[in-house]
């Protein structure tokens, strides 16, 4: 044999001691059924992409379906999905209020929800607007409707605009009374029928006061006749509805929300408010004619 013949055969024998002993190390480390593993043939390449989620294994979306199509025979539309219509009566729900204002439309709950029945297990939409609801008694209570938006106000009619007038004419008709007839009568029966002259005594207030014991301008029932006419107009006014008042626009919209005896005990105060204020311009109207009942009698005295 050859020295070449000897190298090979030398070089065969070492390559095969060590395939040998990586065998060994290889079954020693993987087990006994490592063979098998090895040996076993590779999986697909589609096989291997769906086992690790690779592949595209979604199904084909379905056809459209027609407007024909829909009808009472169809499939019932997915309670999950919220229309234009849910979601503005979401954001009505969410926003309180604004439920009135025109770019958020006010449209007609569903029947579960308008007949105050609860809400099927398969419409999250219907359980959250009964929530809202349940929460929020301005907005439909317990009965499950949404409130009508409130009506507009109303212009002032005739009556409403001239009553103020109808006050101070009323005023200085009484004043005009009680100066040129009451007056001088009961100075005629104190003085047992002694005059002095009308225009000289009211002038005469310009520049001093009036007393009982003088000849001057006598005490008369003015403020029980007065009294008498502001009962009397402002029962007119409660009587013909024109007592109603219009709060402040955030006490407007914080009046539902009070408890109770609150929206009622402000209502009457506003109302209580607005009448006190209308006996001081019909007080401010007796002394601006008092006044001029001054200035002209010291026109004519002088």
């Amino acid at each position: 044999m050859s020295a070449t013949a000897r190298a090979e055969a030398r070089r065969k024998a070492i390559l095969s001691r060590g395939n040998d002993r990586l065998s060994k190390l290889t079954t020693t480390a993987r087990g006994e059924d490592a063979p098998a593993y090895l040996n076993a043939g590779i999986p697909p390449r589609a096989a291997t992409a769906s086992f690790v989620g690779e592949a595209q294994s979604m199904p084909p979306p379905p056809p459209p379906h027609s407007f024909g199509d829909a009808g009472f025979g169809g499939a019932a539309p997915d309670p999950s999905v919220w229309s234009e219509e849910h979601q503005s009566q979401f954001l009505q729900a969410l926003m309180g209020g604004a439920a009135n204002s025109p770019q958020f439309p006010q449209p007609q709950m569903s029947a579960a929800t308008s007949n105050g029945t609860t809400a099927p297990p398969g419409d999250p939409f219907a359980a959250i607007m009964n929530s809202l609801q349940q929460m929020d008694p301005s907005r439909g209570g317990a009965t499950g409707k949404v409130p009508a938006p409130p009506a507009p106000a109303k212009p002032p009619s005739i009556v409403q605009k001239f009553t103020p007038l109808l006050h101070i004419l009323c005023t200085w008709l009484i004043l005009a009374f009680f100066v040129l007839f009451k007056e001088p009568q009961i100075l005629v029966e104190r003085s047992g029928g002694f005059s002095e002259s009308f225009w000289k005594r009211w002038a005469e207030l310009a520049w001093r006061s009036s007393s009982i014991e003088g000849w001057g301008v006598q005490f008369v029932p003015f403020m029980w006749a007065f009294m008498t006419m502001q009962v009397m107009l402002h029962s007119m006014r409660i009587y013909t509805g024109n007592n109603e008042v219009q709060p402040p626009a955030l006490l407007a919209l914080a009046l539902p929300h009070l408890p109770r005896p609150f929206p009622s005990i402000i209502t009457n105060g506003l109302r209580y408010i607005r009448m006190g204020g209308a006996i001081l311009d019909d007080l401010s109207a007796v002394v601006f004619g008092i006044g001029m009942a001054v200035l002209i009698a010291g026109w004519f005295a002088g």
